[in-house]
Formats: structure tokens, sequence, C-alpha cells
């Protein structure tokens, strides 16, 4: 079997630069070896930050920014997923002369050389991801304090067993695009979120789940170590232990999934600072950017002070026959 040697990403101008702190991480870390093609597929015409894309420096790689009509487009924000995420339904059309591809998130950082992912087996299966703990955990609390929110999505909307499955997260997916377009699964795919947009929580990751079923090894829980749920979800308690120590003690892709992103803000927090050193090596762009989040940080408690201050001398009372 040959080795992948193509990497795709889906973005809009929300996500063009942070696509290309993913891009400048996985060159950071990869080891010697034949050279890389990413696919940069945007859901718009170009733009400035897409053009500042295009001229990312990758050699002795190459870069190939597309821009496609994306036809969920009309599908409003949902749960952070974005329209442009969805296109990663479609790679198998999108990439006609490709049988695999190596698909990452907008919000991914390689910390560790890829190319043993790239070289993955993935014999009779249809793509290659790792299961999503997070949604897993979540089914176990919920069975601890009786509140049902992911189990009615798992049974009603899914149709599964919540006690007999597997969920798999989608923002690393290792695909084998040559059986997806043999079974057209970008046109069934598509149409199902189409279909149902209200009925899938995580549209394109469902449809994902549902249609490929049965046919998605598991890779490495370190290939997709989602940052959020190991940093600051207490439902990590109800999750598998031996996988989340191992993505904790030695991550390979750190993932940066859910609403809060480091670009949002300064966390204090040892993944969300990774994530910052790499960008700052990225774009003189993301030095303004932290230089900007630096400055709010500093002003919000003198700011604070300055308010609380002035409220005290308000409510001071006046000496008599004096005023304001």
């Amino acid at each position: 079997m040959r080795a992948c040697d193509s990497v795709a990403l889906c973005v809009d101008d929300g996500n063009a630069r942070q696509a290309a702190v993913t891009i400048a991480s996985v060159i950071a870390h990869l080891s010697a070896g034949p050279a890389l093609t990413f696919h940069i597929f945007h859901g718009g015409p170009p733009s400035r930050r897409s053009r500042r894309l295009e001229s990312l420096h990758v050699s002795p790689h190459r870069l190939c920014v597309h821009y496609v009509e994306n036809r969920f487009r009309s599908l409003a924000l949902f749960d952070h997923v974005t329209p442009a995420a969805l296109l990663r339904l479609q790679l198998g059309d999108l990439l006609p002369t490709l049988d695999r591809v190596l698909y990452l998130d907008a919000d991914i950082l390689a910390v560790a050389d890829i190319r043993p992912l790239l070289a993955t087996d993935l014999v009779s299966a249809v793509a290659g991801a790792v299961q999503d703990f997070g949604l897993h955990a979540a089914l176990a609390e919920e069975a601890v304090t009786g509140r049902p929110d992911h189990l009615l999505h798992v049974r009603d909307a899914l149709g599964w067993d919540p006690d007999d499955f597997i969920y798999v997260n989608s923002g690393v997916l290792l695909l084998d695009l040559a059986t997806l377009r043999r079974e057209r699964f970008g046109e069934r795919a598509g149409q199902l979120v189409l279909d149902h947009p209200h009925r899938f929580r995580w549209r394109d990751q469902d449809a994902i789940n549902l249609l490929l079923a049965g046919r998605i090894l598991l890779l490495d829980p370190r290939w997709n170590t989602m940052v959020w749920f190991l940093e600051r979800e207490p439902r990590r308690h109800h999750a598998d232990i031996a996988a989340t120590a191992l993505q904790r003690r030695d991550p390979w892709l750190l993932h940066f999934s859910g609403a809060c992103k480091p670009w949002h803000g300064l966390c204090d927090l040892a993944h969300y600072r990774r994530w910052w050193r790499a960008a700052l090596r990225t774009s003189p762009l993301w030095v303004l950017r932290w230089l900007r989040l630096r400055l709010a940080a500093v002003r919000a408690p003198v700011s604070g002070l300055i308010r609380r201050t002035r409220r005290r001398w308000r409510a001071k009372p006046l000496p008599s026959g004096t005023t304001r």
C-alpha cells in the first residue's frame, strides 16, 4: 500500500489564517520523505485572507487553494459548525484524481510527525478516525445524573442503541476517496444534511458516522486529542481512562474543537499557549492579535479598579452645605 501524500483542509474567511497555522505545524514536525500536497478548499470567492493563504511558504511541499461553490452555504451556523466544514463531505468529488487524503480541521495543531498516520493501512475500512470520547463520556455522565441530552441525540436522531455504538470525531479523517466516489458518498451525505439540517446536531460528523458505520478504522487516540475535553470538561472523568491518559501524556495532533478557540483570548492553559507559540511564528498578523489581546488583558483589571474607585467616591457622603 502506497502512503498517502495529500492533506486537505476546508475553510472560509473565518478560519483561513488558522489553517495556515495548522499547515505550518505539520511541516515543522514532518520527517524526511516525499513532498506533501496541501489542498485548501475555500467555500467562496478569493479574498484578502485567502490570498495570504496562497502565499504561505511550504517548500519543498506544494499548496493548492481551490475556490469552490459551497452547496451548504445557506445553512446557518449551528453549534459552531460552519458551512465550510461541511465541504469535507465532498472531498471525493473535489479531488477526483486522488485515491486517499488526510483531512484536518483548521483548528488542529500538529505536535508530532504525521507520516505514520499517512502510512496507515485502512485494510477494508473506508475511513480512519479517532473515537469521540466526549460524546461517549457525556452518555456515561447522563446515566449517572439522569438528565438526558446526548442520549436523545444518539437514540432519536441517529437511531442507535446508546449502549452499543461507536462514534468518531471528524476533525481528523484518513479517507479512501476511491471507494467514497464509487458509493456516491458525497452526494448522499450532502443530501442527508440538507434534508435534515436541524435533526443532526453535528451535521457532517453525524452523516459520516451514520453512512460509514462499521467501516471506520479506529485510529490511535493521540491522532485527535481534543483539548477542551482534557483540560476543561468535568465529563472527562466518565471517559475511557486509558485513552485519555495517553492523549494527555503524549498528544500527536491537538484539536481545539468546540466554541472556545485559542485565538479568542489568552487562556493560561499549556496547549493554548502552545498554539499561540506556533501562530506567532507563522505570521506577523498573529503577533498583532496577541498584542491586542495582551493589552486588553492588562487594561481590564485597571479599568475595573477605576470604576470601583469612582463608585466609592460617588457613594461618599458630602459635607453639609457642599455640592458635587
